[in-house]
């Protein structure tokens, strides 16, 4: 299986469908929200996995009404569907982190309005129910004990980061973190400054990671706020400051635009550097029945598909064919 060494448990055999109750649903920028969501119980997830969240009313009656029509008449639909646009699939989101407690288990996905789905999620408020598909997908596999783990994150590909920096929790570990602009960043930032310039020493900026211990660098493209340009630019020159140092043998985690992630797996491929990487693909089931989130990746001397769902999310980034 072509994915990250160490990384082919998949999470597929405790999945469930449940319904679960919307503790927290609250914006953290422009278009961002950070969601929380309480279900009596859920199996063992590990940072990688991922979730389908089903947007749409759970409770609704989907059971479509018979229509009385007659020739020369206009229809007189009823059907939800038909009356406005509504989510016909689950959306897959990775899961920004999870909380055992003794009233359930608190799954926490991080999401953006782009479309239909999503703008009905944003509108969820704390007590209204959802149902949600998982866990699903393999996940990533730590660094060896005293190896440092790079955590690069852009836009919506920052929530499994998130998850990862929990497990990294007292480990030696760094963060990058990108957004467009300073107002679609989704994390919380600390009283400690942030980056800017040619400075690219990490700092305890970003709350989430520094909550874990792990400095961070915060980039933006339009350089409204910390290191302008991309993040892999500043990922780039950290790894290549470092390099002559004889213990700098960093593992690095990846995810976000494609375009972003292929140019981080780019920088760890060419300087020898493992590298595993949570590919972004549109998964309409998330169990590998639809197979709509084929990505190429190596075998042999040739290539073939694998499925995103089920085969990952996590790959290594020496194997995939972008």
């Amino acid at each position: 299986m072509a994915v990250a060494t160490g990384s082919q448990k998949t999470a597929s055999c405790g999945r469930q469908k449940i319904l679960g109750t919307i503790l927290v649903n609250r914006p953290l920028c422009r278009e961002h929200f950070r969601l929380d969501l309480l279900v009596p119980s859920f199996a063992p997830t590990e940072p990688g996995n991922f979730v389908q969240l089903h947007c749409r009313d759970p409770l609704e009656d989907t059971d479509p009404e018979p229509i009385d029509w007659q020739p020369g008449q206009r229809v007189a639909l009823h059907d939800a569907d038909l009356l406005s646009p509504q989510a016909m699939l689950a959306r897959p989101f990775s899961l920004a982190g999870r909380e055992d407690t003794p009233d359930g288990v608190v799954l926490s996905v991080i999401h953006r309005v782009v479309g239909t789905g999503t703008a009905w999620l944003a509108e969820l408020c704390q007590g209204d129910r959802l149902s949600v598909l998982g866990p699903l997908g393999n996940q990533f596999t730590l660094p060896p004990e005293g190896g440092l783990a790079i955590l690069a994150g852009g836009g919506v590909g920052i929530p499994p980061m998130l998850y990862l920096a929990q497990r990294l929790r007292s480990r030696q570990a760094i963060a990058f973190c990108g957004a467009t602009t300073r107002d679609l960043l989704p994390l919380h930032i600390t009283g400690e400054s942030c980056n800017r310039g040619d400075n690219i020493e990490p700092r305890l900026t970003i709350a989430e990671f520094a909550d874990c211990g792990i400095p961070s660098v915060i980039t933006t493209d339009d350089g409204s706020y910390g290191v302008g340009g991309y993040v892999t630019q500043a990922l780039e020159r950290y790894v290549d400051a470092r390099t002559s140092e004889r213990s700098f043998h960093p593992t690095i985690y990846t995810c976000g635009p494609e375009l972003m992630m292929r140019r981080v797996a780019e920088i760890a491929t060419q300087r020898d550097l493992p590298c595993q990487v949570a590919v972004e693909r549109a998964m309409a089931c998330g169990m590998g029945t639809c197979q709509s989130c084929v990505i190429k990746v190596k075998v042999g001397d040739g290539w073939r598909y694998r499925l995103s769902c089920t085969d990952g999310p996590v790959f290594c980034a020496s194997e995939l064919l972008w």
